[in-house]
C-alpha cells in the first residue's frame, strides 16, 4: 500500500428486493446481478423472513425438497458465500441457528405493512387514509409474486399466499371506494376481479352494493342470481348469510345501504409524479429535515432548475407523517394576483365569504402541508396567504417554491441547485446530469443506451446546459429524431447566439438557449396552435383548440395530429380527466410563447379570442345548465373554471363590457357546481365590468342569482338589499318574467330572515309573473321559493301544490336538479301529515337521487327525515344511526344549514335515549350558529324541540318558555 493513500473500504449499499413480480435485487438503486436457479431462491426465501434468522434445514427443504444435491449444507454455504460478494459482506448474517438477511427493502413486507394500515384505517372510519395506503401497497405489484421461482411446493405455496393477500387488498380497495362514494367508478374493476376469482363472497357483494348504489337495482339483483347460480353448480353451496342480507336489504330499499355523494376527502392530495426523481438525495434530506423543523420554506432558483420536482418528491416523502397530507396549489394556474386565494380555497375545498378566513379556519386545526408552487408571479399575494396560515394554523406546515424569496417573518430558504456535471474526462457517467439525460432519452428513444461512445457526448451537454433539469430533459426529447452530435451542436450554437452573459444568469440562459430552440424548430402550424393553448389557463380541452386553430385553417384532423408532435417533443403535457384530454405546458414554456405573441403584436387579439371562446361557452351553458344534460356541462365547466376567471379577468382589464356581460351567463353554473361565494365574487366583477351592456332582463336575472346566492350563505341584509334595489331600479314592464325571479329570489331571503308573511307575498307574485312566462325552468325554481317560504310558515297545503307544480315543470324538461328539492318538500308534507309510510317512501326516493347526482346537503335532510321516522316508529337505535349519517354527509360538504339542523335533531334523539347532556351540548351549538349566522330555520326547528322538552330548554340556559318562540328568537338574534 503507498504511503499517504487511505484503504479502500467497501460499503455496503441499500438492498433491495423485488418479489411481486419478476425477481429483481438492486443495490444503491442499481440492478445487481446475484446469478440465478437456487442462488435466487434463497435470497428470496430470506428477503421474506428478512430481519429473522431462517435454519439452514428450512432453506434446504424449500429449496430443493426431495431433489437434494450431493453435499446440501455445503451448497447453501457456497450459495451465501456468492450473495455476500454480489452484495456486500454484510448483507447476510450468519449465525449458528441460521442466516438472516439485514436492513433489505422487501417488497412483500412493505405491501403487508400497508394493508394491514388500510384495514387499520378503515376499521376506524378513516376511508381516505385506507384507500390510500392500499393504493400505494397495490403499486408495488408488477407481476404474479415469486415469478420464475415457484418450483418447488414452498414457493409455489407462497405465491399462493400473496396472491391471496392481492386479492384482499383489492377488497380493501373497493370497500374504501364504496366508502367515498365512488360507487359507479369501481363497477368495471370489480366485474373483472370477479372474472379471476369468481368465487369471492366479498366481491360479489361489493358489486351488488355498486350496482345498487349506482341506480342499478335489477344489475345488482341479477348479480346476486348469477353469484348463486355459480356457487350452487361449482360448489353445491349456497351464498353465505351477508349475502343473503344485502339482497334483503336491496328489495327493501333498505336507507342503511342508500348512496350517499361522495364525501369531500379530508386529507389533502398530491399530483402524481410524470417522471422519476433523479439523485437529488442530498437536496432532498436538507429540504426533509427543514420541513419538519420549520413552518415555512421556500425553495428558491432559476426556472427550470427543479424546485417542482423537489418539492413534490419531499411532499410525497413526508406527508404521511401529516394526519391531514399535503394539499397542493398550482399558482401558475393563476391569471393574476386576485385568483391565489380563489385557488388556495378550491383546493383545501371551501367555500364562503372572505376565503382566506376560511383557508385559516379550515386548517386551523389541521395537521398537513399546504404546498403553494410557483409563486413567483403572485409573490405578493402567496406572501400573504402564507402569512395567514404560517400565523392561524400551528400544526400546518408551508412549503413554497419560487423564483424570489416571500419575505415573511420565519421563512427558511432553500436554493435549489443544478444537478451535479461531470468534468471533463472519461468518468461523467455516473454524474446525476448524464443520468437524468440517459433516462429521458430512453423514454423519447427506446434502446438508447449510454455507451463508451455516448456518454462523452451526453456528458458534454450537460455542462453546456449547467446541469438544468428542465434543459436537459427538452434537449433528451429530441433524441427520437436527433443523433448526440447533432444535439451537442445545436445546443452549443444557441449558446453562441447568446453572447457572453454574467455567471449570475448562465442558468436562465441555458434553458433560454433550449426553450428557444424547441420553439424555432417548431412548424410555423405547431407554434400557432402552442400559443393557442398558452393563452389557456388550466390547460385546454381539444374542442376548445381544434375551434380556436379554425381561425388559422387548420382542420380537426390537423390539430389532433399537431397536438400529438407537440407532447411527443414535451413541449406540450397531456392530463386525461374524465371529460377527455386536455392540454397544458410548463410555465417556463408558457412565458416564451406568450413573450413571442406579445412581440409579434398578436398577444392582446389571442386573449381576446381566447376570452369570446369562453363568452360562446356561457352563452351555449346557459340553456345546457337547464336541461337534462346539465350534470355533464357542470363537469366541463368545473374544468374550465381557470379559463372562465381568465376570460373575466382579460373583459374586466381590456374594458371589453360586451365579453363581460356574456360570461355572466356563467352564473347558473356557479349555483349547481356549488360553489357559492365564487359565484358571488364571479358575479359581482362580470356586473361591474359588463357596464351598460346588459339588457334589462339580462341585469335582472343577475340580480336574483345574487340575491339567491347571498341567501345561500344566510348573508340576509346583502340578500335583501340586492333584491329591494334591483325591484326599485328595475320595475319595468318590458322584463316581466326576469322581475319575477328576482322577487321569487328576495321573498326567499325575506323569509328567511324571518318575514314570512312578506317572504310569502313576493315569492307568488314573482310565481305569478314567472308562470305568464312559460318558461318551465323559471317556473319550477319560482315554484320551489314559494314552497320554501311555505314550510317556514308551517303552511303544509302550499308546500304540497308548489312541490307538485316544481316536479312538474321539472319533468317537463329533464332537469332532475330540481326533482330533488321537490322531492324533499313531498315528503317533509306527508310527514306534516303523519303518513309514515309516504314520508320513509319519499325520504328514500329523495336520497337515492341525492345521491346519483351528487347533492349531499338534500341527502344529509332526506337522512333526517328517515331518522324522524325511525324514531316515531320507537327504534331509537336506528334513528341515531340514520341521524349522524346526515351529520357527517352535511359536514362533509360544508353545508351548515343542514348540520345545523342534523345537529338539532340528534339532540332530539340523544335526549329521547336519555342522553341529555350530549343533546344540550349539541343544542347550544345550534343556538351559537344560529345567532352568528343570523339563521331562521335553525332557530325555528330548535324551538319546536325544546318547547316540547323544558329539560332540554333549561339546560341551554331557556327555562320557562313561555312564548317559547319569542325567548329563542331574542336569544339567537344578532347582538
Amino acid at each position: 500500500m503507498r504511503a499517504g493513500r487511505p484503504p479502500r473500504v467497501r460499503m455496503n449499499k441499500l438492498v433491495e428486493v423485488r418479489l411481486l413480480g419478476p425477481f429483481e435485487v438492486l443495490t444503491g438503486g442499481e440492478p445487481a446481478n446475484v446469478g440465478g436457479g437456487k442462488r435466487r431462491g434463497l435470497l428470496a426465501l430470506l428477503a421474506l423472513r428478512c430481519g429473522r434468522v431462517v435454519g439452514v434445514d428450512s432453506l434446504i427443504d424449500a429449496l430443493w425438497a426431495d431433489d437434494l444435491p450431493a453435499a446440501p449444507r455445503n451448497a447453501v454455504q457456497h450459495h451465501v458465500a456468492r450473495l455476500r460478494a454480489a452484495l456486500g459482506s454484510e448483507a447476510i448474517a450468519a449465525t449458528p441457528d441460521g442466516y438472516a438477511l439485514t436492513h433489505a427493502a422487501v417488497d412483500v413486507l412493505r405491501f403487508e405493512d400497508l394493508l394491514r394500515e388500510a384495514r387499520d384505517a378503515l376499521r376506524a372510519g378513516d376511508a381516505v387514509a385506507g384507500a390510500e395506503s392500499v393504493a400505494r401497497g397495490l403499486e408495488l405489484w408488477r407481476g404474479p409474486a415469486l415469478h420464475g421461482l415457484t418450483d418447488t411446493a414452498w414457493f409455489s405455496a407462497e405465491a399462493r399466499r400473496l396472491e391471496s393477500l392481492r386479492v384482499d387488498a383489492l377488497e380493501e380497495q373497493f370497500e374504501a371506494a364504496l366508502a367515498l362514494g365512488e360507487h359507479r367508478d369501481v363497477v368495471p374493476a370489480l366485474g373483472t376481479a370477479l372474472e379471476e376469482n369468481p368465487f369471492r363472497e366479498r366481491l360479489w357483494g361489493q358489486l351488488m352494493l355498486a350496482l345498487y348504489r349506482s341506480g342499478r337495482q335489477p344489475d345488482a339483483l341479477e348479480a346476486f342470481r348469477e353469484a348463486r347460480r355459480l356457487f350452487s353448480e361449482e360448489l353445491a353451496l349456497e351464498p353465505g348469510p351477508e349475502l343473503r342480507r344485502l339482497q334483503d336489504a336491496i328489495l327493501a330499499h333498505d336507507p342503511a345501504i342508500a348512496p350517499l355523494p361522495a364525501p369531500r376527502r379530508r386529507r389533502g392530495t398530491l399530483p402524481a409524479p410524470s417522471t422519476s426523481f433523479v439523485d437529488r438525495e442530498e437536496a432532498l434530506a436538507q429540504v426533509l429535515a427543514l420541513v419538519r423543523e420549520h413552518r415555512l420554506v421556500t425553495l428558491t432558483g432559476p426556472p427550470g432548475v427543479g424546485k417542482s420536482r423537489l418539492a413534490l418528491e419531499a411532499a410525497r416523502s413526508v406527508e404521511h407523517g401529516f394526519a391531514d397530507g399535503a394539499w397542493f396549489v398550482d399558482l401558475a394556474r393563476a391569471g393574476g394576483e386576485d385568483d391565489v386565494v380563489r385557488l388556495v380555497a378550491h383546493a383545501v375545498d371551501v367555500r364562503g365569504a372572505d376565503p382566506l378566513a376560511r383557508v385559516v379556519g379550515r386548517l386551523r386545526d389541521a395537521n398537513a402541508i399546504l404546498w403553494l408552487d410557483g409563486c413567483d408571479r403572485v409573490v405578493g399575494e402567496a406572501a400573504r396567504v402564507a402569512s395567514a396560515v404560517v400565523a392561524g394554523c400551528p400544526n400546518v406546515r408551508v412549503l413554497t417554491t419560487s423564483r424570489e424569496v416571500l419575505h415573511v417573518p420565519g421563512e427558511v430558504r432553500v436554493m435549489v441547485e443544478p444537478l451535479r456535471v461531470p468534468g471533463p474526462g472519461p468518468d461523467g457517467v455516473d454524474s446525476p446530469a448524464v443520468q437524468l439525460f440517459a433516462e429521458r432519452a430512453r423514454a423519447a428513444r427506446p434502446g438508447f443506451e449510454l455507451t463508451a461512445e455516448a456518454a462523452p457526448l451526453v456528458a458534454k451537454i450537460s455542462r453546456k446546459l449547467d446541469g438544468l433539469p428542465l434543459a436537459i430533459e427538452l434537449a433528451a426529447a429530441r433524441a427520437h429524431a436527433l443523433g448526440l452530435f447533432e444535439i451537442l451542436s445545436i445546443v452549443e450554437h444557441r449558446l453562441e447566439l447568446l453572447g457572453d452573459v454574467p455567471a449570475s444568469d448562465a442558468n436562465r440562459a441555458s434553458l433560454q438557449a433550449l426553450v428557444e430552440w424547441c420553439y424555432d424548430v417548431l412548424h410555423e402550424d405547431e407554434k400557432s396552435l402552442l400559443h393557442k393553448v398558452a393563452v389557456h389557463r388550466g390547460g385546454a380541452s381539444m374542442p376548445s383548440l381544434v375551434a380556436a386553430a379554425a381561425s388559422d385553417g387548420l382542420d380537426e384532423p390537423t390539430v389532433t395530429y399537431l397536438l400529438g408532435v407537440l407532447v411527443d417533443k414535451s413541449i406540450l403535457a397531456v392530463s386525461f380527466p374524465a371529460e377527455g384530454a386536455r392540454y397544458d405546458m410548463l410555465e417556463t414554456v408558457r412565458e416564451y410563447a406568450l413573450e413571442q405573441l406579445a412581440r409579434s403584436g398578436r398577444l392582446a387579439a389571442a386573449r381576446r379570442a381566447h376570452a369570446e371562446s369562453i363568452a360562446a361557452l356561457a352563452e351555449a351553458a346557459r340553456a345546457e345548465l337547464r336541461g337534462a344534460d346539465w350534470r355533464a356541462w357542470v363537469r366541463r365547466l368545473e374544468l374550465e373554471n381557470d379559463n372562465v376567471w381568465a376570460a373575466l379577468t382579460y373583459a374586466r382589464d381590456a374594458r371589453e363590457s360586451g365579453i363581460a356581460a356574456r360570461l355572466a351567463a356563467f352564473a347558473w353554473y356557479f349555483v349547481l357546481a356549488e360553489r357559492v361565494a365564487e359565484g358571488r365574487r364571479f358575479l359581482e366583477r362580470a356586473l361591474a365590468a359588463a357596464s351598460g351592456e346588459l339588457t334589462v332582463a339580462e341585469r335582472l336575472e343577475l340580480h336574483a342569482f345574487r340575491c339567491y346566492l347571498a341567501t345561500e350563505e344566510l348573508d340576509l341584509d346583502t340578500a335583501i338589499e340586492i333584491g329591494e334595489r334591483a325591484l326599485a331600479g328595475e320595475a319595468t314592464e318590458a322584463a316581466v318574467p326576469e322581475l319575477g325571479l328576482v322577487e321569487a329570489a328576495l321573498g326567499l331571503a325575506v323569509a328567511e330572515a324571518g318575514d314570512v308573511d312578506r317572504g310569502a307575498a313576493l315569492a307568488g307574485r314573482g310565481r305569478a309573473r314567472l308562470d305568464a312566462g312559460e318558461n318551465h325552468w323559471a317556473s319550477a325554481a319560482a315554484s320551489l321559493f314559494c314552497a320554501q317560504v311555505a314550510a317556514a310558515a308551517g303552511d303544509v297545503a302550499t308546500v304540497a301544490a308548489m312541490a307538485a307544480e316544481a316536479r312538474r315543470h321539472a319533468q317537463a324538461t329533464g332537469f332532475d336538479a330540481f326533482l330533488v328539492p321537490a322531492m324533499l318538500l313531498e315528503a317533509w308534507v306527508a310527514e306534516r301529515r303523519h303518513d309514515s309510510r309516504a314520508a320513509t317512501v319519499a325520504y328514500r326516493r329523495t336520497l337515492d337521487l341525492a345521491g346519483r347526482i351528487g347533492f349531499a346537503d338534500h341527502a344529509a335532510f332526506a337522512l333526517s327525515g328517515l331518522a324522524s321516522s325511525a324514531l316515531a316508529g320507537g327504534d331509537v337505535t336506528q334513528a341515531e344511526e340514520l341521524e349522524r349519517r346526515a351529520l357527517a354527509t352535511a359536514e362533509a360538504a360544508r353545508a351548515s344549514w343542514a348540520a345545523a339542523h342534523a345537529r338539532v335533531e340528534l339532540g332530539r334523539i340523544l335526549a329521547a335515549a336519555g342522553d341529555a347532556k350530549t343533546a344540550a351540548k349539541l343544542y347550544r351549538n345550534v343556538l351559537a350558529w344560529s345567532k352568528a349566522r343570523r339563521a331562521h330555520g335553525p332557530r325555528e326547528s330548535l324551538f319546536v324541540v325544546l318547547s316540547q322538552d323544558p329539560a332540554a330548554a333549561a339546560a341551554v340556559g331557556l327555562a320557562g318558555l313561555g312564548d317559547g318562540r319569542a325567548e329563542i328568537t331574542a336569544a339567537t338574534a344578532p347582538a
